[in-house]
């Protein structure tokens, strides 16, 4: 393969993707998003400089704290998410930064599904994960509605080889922003066998996937040196490439710690991971030209903006973190975390989902780096990383296409026959301690028991989905035991023959499935102990367009400070979640009707094209500052 990307034409054959119609209006302003602490442990101000401008202490006297985020850099940030994206030209924008119009995205997530099978054969199709925000955002770059011309690189995945009249599939770890409904599962016995891809074989894909795809798409191939021929690449042991960041990286975000070891399986998972970067940094470095915006997506990456920029000292880098992102006291735990935080901050700009994350992000590198930090920025010893807030959105228009058509209809209508004469409680979580399942059932059981009224008369429908991690200690089997259990008391002790208050369906649904449950649902809730964001909570809202259901979210969701009007509660809490359970049941039309009509405008006005155009907007203003920072230091 050449060095390279294949030539041609932006938009000249390639299959045009559906067009956005959605509003773009600004993200929603809010004192009280941005000032009350959901995170325990964190007060407002713990991460605010003094008014001089110098890095704070952890202490901070009463009269000096401010608010999470100054007015000045919440207003800077909304200004940034209204200016239209193709209102940025490729010319240049201000001294000393020009824009190519390219947008590079690096991300884990290959946005095609591909099949292999014996004989080299090849089949490529768009991915179905129907609610993956990360995906929707992919597709709005490569959209002719967006200005820049958009190529992704992305690993191609754990490539299992079958038999011609078999129907294989390439396994790939999900976004973080997708829903745990509808995952594919990895076929571990069929990705352990070794395979050989010619060098022939090879080709023909990367042309598939950059030619013949609406997202066009540089794959990234994984292998050791050693496996690599003269005539094709030898794949094996494929889930290695994912397990730093999978049983380090994501299980650390999530609050969760592993037993110390004596050390050899962890270099080891680094040594991949390291690996994984740079190979990412070389197929980049192939099809860079200067002036291309590079955005790096989520934990599978965190090292990669350092090496790339190592390599090109002038490129435009966006770190884009669609994982949650824990306090300091837990990130010093983490093997290699002056890497992992050195990493990251080769970026310009580094987003998050919420205002805490960015502020634990700011306070890490400032305990654990010694750089002099703010929640808007930290000090390094090549200059000044910016950081931002920006949730990602859905595709508010694609999710109503898909809600509301006549094979859903159908769907929708069966299940309301099926629940006729009772309220339903709907909730779609992970199967795992982070997705709080188990907290949920034991609120609904506490809610059965002091508002005896609704017994017989509610059931809570739960959909469980893969855990969001690995299981090497088997915590995963032992925690969908305990829910089993606690699902069973429930119905024990408050159903009957004909009646179970709890009904749990641990499977994937279908596209049609999952959109009539969310119609159906005359409340939705969501208890998760930790996560980034929640988009199964935004497709709701989006879903209860004619039924106006109220939304119940957990404060530790990435999700509930951009969701202000919902009902927010404390999962560990299991009194005042069975309150509100109530509340949302009792909760009369006209409220129902002024609380999804305010948090539908916050969907719609916080989109997925909202998300994009905020987050290069703000990279342009990012440049500026630094600009202005080196000449005043000067």
């Amino acid at each position: 393969m050449s060095n390279t990307p294949f030539s041609v034409p932006r938009h000249s054959s390639r299959p045009r993707i559906q067009q956005r119609t959605e509003s773009l209006l600004p993200p929603h302003e809010s004192k009280s998003i941005t000032s009350v602490p959901v995170t325990p442990g964190i007060s407002q101000g713990t991460y605010q400089r003094y008014p001089g401008g110098t890095a704070a202490t952890l202490r901070i006297p009463q009269s000096a704290k401010l608010g999470y985020f100054s007015d000045s850099v919440h207003s800077a940030q909304s200004q940034d998410a209204q200016t239209p994206l193709k209102s940025i030209s490729s010319q240049p924008q201000h001294e000393g930064a020009v824009f190519s119009g390219k947008v590079l995205s690096a991300t884990f997530t290959l946005p095609q599904a591909i099949q292999y099978s014996q004989g080299g054969k090849w089949k490529v199709s768009q991915q179905t994960y129907h609610c993956s925000a990360h995906l929707d955002s992919l597709a709005y770059l490569s959209s002719d509605d967006c200005a820049w011309d958009h190529t992704v690189i992305a690993w191609t995945g754990e490539i299992s080889c079958t038999s011609a009249d078999e129907t294989p599939q390439a396994s790939i770890p999900m976004p973080t922003t997708a829903t745990q409904c509808e995952q594919p599962l990895n076929d571990d016995e069929a990705t352990a066998k070794e395979i050989f891809v010619t060098n022939k074989s090879k080709t023909k894909l990367e042309e598939m996937l950059y030619h013949n795809s609406p997202i066009r798409t540089l794959p990234v191939w994984l292998a050791d040196d050693r496996d690599v021929t003269a005539d094709g690449i030898k794949l094996k042991q494929q889930w290695r490439w994912r397990r730093y960041a999978e049983h380090d990286l994501c299980a650390l975000f999530h609050y969760k710690q592993h037993p110390p070891t004596n050390g050899r399986k962890a270099d080891g998972r680094w040594d991949d991971y390291c690996r994984v970067n740079e190979a990412y940094a070389d197929r980049i470095s192939k099809a860079y030209q200067p002036g291309d915006i590079v955005v790096v997506h989520d934990h599978y990456l965190m090292i990669l903006p350092e090496l790339l920029r190592q390599r090109h000292p002038d490129m435009h880098i966006i770190f884009y973190l669609e994982s949650p992102f824990p306090t300091s006291e837990l990130v010093r735990c983490l093997h290699r975390r002056q890497e992992v935080l050195k990493g990251v901050l080769g970026a310009d700009l580094i987003c998050f989902q919420a205002y805490h994350y960015a502020q634990h992000f700011a306070n890490s590198c400032e305990r654990i780096l010694g750089y002099s930090a703010s929640s808007e920025w930290v000090d390094t010893t090549r200059g000044r990383a910016y950081m931002s807030v920006n949730p990602l959105g859905i595709n508010i228009s694609k999710i109503t296409s898909l809600a509301f058509s006549e094979s859903v209809d159908k769907k929708y209508k069966e299940l309301c026959k099926l629940f006729e004469g009772t309220k339903v409680v709907i909730g779609c979580d992970p199967m795992d301690r982070f997705g709080g399942v188990h907290k949920k059932l034991e609120a609904f059981s506490y809610f059965l028991e002091h508002h005896p009224k609704w017994q017989g008369k509610v059931v809570l429908l739960q959909v469980t989905g893969p855990a969001t991690m690995e299981d090497d200690d088997g915590e995963s089997i032992a925690y969908a035991r305990k829910v089993n259990e606690l699902v069973n008391l429930v119905n024990q002790d408050y159903g009957s023959l004909d009646y179970g208050p709890v009904q749990l369906h641990n499977q994937k649904l279908s596209q049609d499935e999952y959109f009539a449950l969310l119609r159906l649902g005359d409340v939705a809730i969501n208890t998760c102990v930790r996560e980034g964001m929640s988009t199964t909570s935004l497709e709701y809202i989006a879903c209860q367009r004619d039924s106006r259901g109220p939304l119940i979210i957990s404060e530790f969701s990435g999700t509930a400070s951009n969701l202000e009007e919902a009902i927010q509660i404390n999962p560990w809490d299991i009194a005042q979640v069975a309150d509100q359970i109530n509340k949302a049941l009792v909760m009369t039309p006209e409220r129902r009707s002024r609380m999804h009509k305010a948090l539908y405008k916050r969907v719609v006005g916080d989109n997925v094209q909202v998300c994009v155009n905020g987050m290069i907007s703000r990279l342009k203003k990012v440049l500026r500052d630094r600009e202005g920072h080196a000449e005043s230091v000067v």
